[in-house]
């Protein structure tokens, strides 16, 4: 099973949700900060600290957040570094890297980076200045960089990855919409030099044509062969881009920075924990060092534990749980758990990591039940397994105060990796969105090709034709239909920069005149209607284009002497019927013509049918009446 399909199945929890849940559980573990603090009154001083990083995380108001990040970053510092002043070695430890999470939030990188490692020196300085939290000082001075990294990095890592997750989803139009202008460039291009180029070439033959026609007919009739050979060569290259299904070039660019953000994050948070790890065992807080098996079960556990980690994290991006989760997720269970025999309350470090896991592996309600058992336990086993904690004499506060972290940065590992994977996944969304938004394109732009200008193409290879054969026989018709031509290849001209346009924009009018002078010069007599009801303008449109299509396969496909244009309201229905007398027998497969125009007239809730009756052939396209106007 799919790992998206468990998070859009089973998941309620918003980007802004899950950090919001981090920084307050995270802020319920510095409230009960493990510390000797000698009363309640540092309480306020960490409460007010987490108001400016709860409001960056929501989202609320974040443009004001930018315009005036250099005053509330001071606050922040302000907030930061007076209950140093005022609380000396008995302030919580870690806070401090909030700072630093807004650092790297609202700082332009590098410098963000090097203003975090001088706020990580100035935490460790300070720290040395007022007295150390507890024994022993080395372990202690490593604690309160690990601390303040920890913070820093998972508030700025949650909120960026919640923000990238947003940004992605909320450029997927703008993206689709890029793809269609590309597409629709490219085929402007090909239909400007393939058909537009082309057609004022021919234009120049006819107009050549036209000046030597009295006095030069043996010029007129070359210029004219010249024209009709560039005519059916546009008229080729038109049909080759109605055709044409190749696969467009697109690239929309996925998204790249999430998941390198969450596993370095990510990376960096597990090893810190591990470093803690290591030093709880090997610089002992309150008790005499421990034996070397610990310290070996410790270094394995470790390095075990990074692996496993990175692993289930990974499966996020990916979109699948890696093969074997099931023993993997049971061998993290073991090792979260193993160092309790020998740390006792200490070994219970990884069970965070072990929360997230559960809820990055499993799905819908059981990921929360196994999050909230694993968090339960980490209270249950800090009360029957304390140690020698050397830290406070309240063990309530203590195994408060470890559940909470449990709970944090459990939320803070199932985040990074859930929003790793929610960005790369949306990229992917967003890039066959516009992949998709392209083919439609296409395919509109070759039915346009093929309905808008394979009539006037055709129409113009059909008049070089003629008027070749009509010089020095009827130089009077010729002239005519010299002009007829010039007019069409202005018209095919004109419906090659619509095409590429956003909307074509047809009149059934204008079509209705130009299919009268066309099929009479082919000497098909005309039955129009007189006058027509009024459609509105996309359905007009629509009536446009069959009229256009009619007229193509009757000049194309048919032996038509007669041919019959109505457009009434019959029964509550708006109907467009054109009937030729003319239908062939053909057995080939019919063209894209008529399937082009069942989706046009379906486009506006309309019907299309055609059908051949002996030698009459008819179009009917019907549409609710209240379409008329």
């Amino acid at each position: 099973m799919r790992v998206g399909e468990g998070i859009a199945g089973g998941d309620r929890l918003g980007t802004r949700a899950v950090v919001l849940a981090f920084l307050g559980t995270l802020a319920v573990a510095r409230s009960f900060d493990a510390v000797d603090h000698g009363g309640p009154g540092y309480l306020p001083f960490v409460v007010a600290l987490f108001v400016l990083p709860v409001w960056m995380a929501s989202g609320v108001a974040r443009d004001r957040w930018h315009r005036l990040r250099w005053w509330l970053l001071a606050l922040q510092a302000v907030l930061t570094y007076v209950p140093f002043a005022v609380f000396g070695s008995g302030w919580v430890g870690g806070v401090s890297g909030l700072l630093a999470g807004l650092v790297l939030l609202t700082v332009s990188a590098p410098w963000s980076w090097l203003a975090f490692g001088v706020l990580l020196a100035v935490e460790e300085l300070l720290w040395l200045g007022v007295g150390l939290p507890y024994e022993p000082a080395v372990n202690s001075a490593l604690w309160v960089l690990i601390a303040f990294t920890d913070v820093g990095l998972a508030l700025f890592g949650l909120t960026r990855l919640a923000e990238l997750v947003r940004e992605v989803d909320a450029t997927r139009d703008e993206v689709t919409v890029a793809a269609v202008a590309r597409q629709r460039l490219v085929v402007a291009d090909r239909l400007r030099s393939a058909i537009g180029d082309r057609l004022q070439v021919v234009e120049a033959h006819a107009s050549a044509a036209l000046r030597t026609l009295g006095a030069n007919p043996d010029e007129a009739r070359r210029e004219m062969a010249d024209a009709g050979t560039t005519a059916r060569d546009v008229l080729t290259e038109a049909r080759a881009l109605a055709a044409d299904d190749s696969d467009p070039d697109q690239h929309p660019g996925g998204v790249v920075v999430a998941p390198r953000l969450a596993r370095t994050v990510l990376l960096v948070v597990v090893v810190v924990f591990a470093t803690q790890n290591l030093l709880n065992v090997a610089a002992p807080v309150g008790v005499d060092a421990y034996p070397p098996v610990t310290i070996a079960v410790a270094v394995f556990v470790s390095v075990a534990i990074t692996i496993l980690q990175v692993r289930h994290s990974g499966a996020q991006h990916d979109g699948v749980r890696p093969p074997g989760w099931r023993w993997t997720f049971a061998a993290q269970v073991v090792l979260s758990y193993v160092q309790v025999p020998f740390s006792e309350g200490i070994g219970t470090i990884f069970l965070p990591f072990l929360a997230g896991s559960a809820l990055l592996l499993f799905v819908g309600w059981r990921r929360w039940l196994l999050y909230g058992v694993i968090i339960a336990s980490q209270f249950a086993l800090s009360l029957l397994f304390p140690g020698e904690i050397g830290v406070t004499d309240d063990l309530v506060r203590w195994s408060a105060y470890a559940t909470a972290i449990s709970a944090a940065y459990g939320l803070m590992v199932y985040g990074l990796s859930r929003f790793a994977g929610l960005a790369v996944r949306l990229a992917v969304l967003r890039a066959e969105l516009a992949e998709l938004a392209a083919v439609r394109e296409r395919l509109r732009l070759a039915r346009d090709t093929h309905d808008l200008l394979g009539l006037g193409l055709a129409i113009v290879a059909l008049k070089t034709d003629l008027v070749a054969a009509l010089i020095g026989r009827d130089e009077a018709r010729a002239r005519h239909e010299l002009g007829e031509l010039l007019r069409i290849c202005v018209t095919a001209r004109t419906d090659v920069q619509l095409i590429a346009g956003e909307r074509l924009r047809l009149s059934f009018d204008t079509e209705l005149r130009l299919a009268r002078d066309i099929l009479t010069s082919s000497g098909i007599a005309v039955d129009l209607p007189d006058p027509p009801p009024r459609a509105p303008e996309h359905v007009d449109a629509v009536l446009a284009t069959v009229v256009r299509e009619a007229v193509t396969n009757i000049l194309r496909h048919s032996t038509a002497r007669r041919c019959e244009i109505a457009l009434a309201v019959e029964d509550g229905v708006l109907t467009l019927r054109i009937r030729n007398d003319g239908a062939t027998n053909g057995t080939g497969s019919p063209g894209r013509g008529l399937a082009n125009l069942g989706d046009r007239v379906e486009s506006v809730d309309g019907r299309f049918t055609a059908r051949r009756t002996g030698a009459e052939f008819e179009l009917l396209a019907e549409f609710p009446a209240q379409q008329v106007s």
